[in-house]
């Protein structure tokens, strides 16, 4: 059948398609720390490079996916919806 081949071609192109900016959004180095690795947190700096739209140093709700936003939002210690370095640096989960 041509529309079951068809769809199951675009499905499949849509995982890729997934897949692929998943590793992209990880950098080089892949999960974790500034070293890369696996199981850890990206670095800060990888974050604001990916996702710092303003370039103000801070990373905020509308800049980041809501994926991201719902546990980077767990550092934001005084509530005021921006992410900072030393906040970053400073939660622990």
């Amino acid at each position: 059948m041509v529309i079951g081949k068809w769809f199951v071609g675009l499905v499949a192109l849509l995982m890729l398609t997934v897949c692929a900016l998943e590793v992209s959004a990880q950098g080089p180095g892949g999960r974790g720390g500034p070293g890369g690795g696996r199981g850890g947190r990206p670095s800060f700096d990888r974050l604001l490079d990916a996702f710092d739209a303003n370039d103000d140093g801070a990373l905020e709700e509308d800049e980041v996916p809501p994926r991201v936003w719902a546990r980077l939002a767990q550092a934001d210690a005084n509530g005021d919806g921006y992410v900072t370095r030393k906040e970053f640096d400073s939660y622990r989960p």
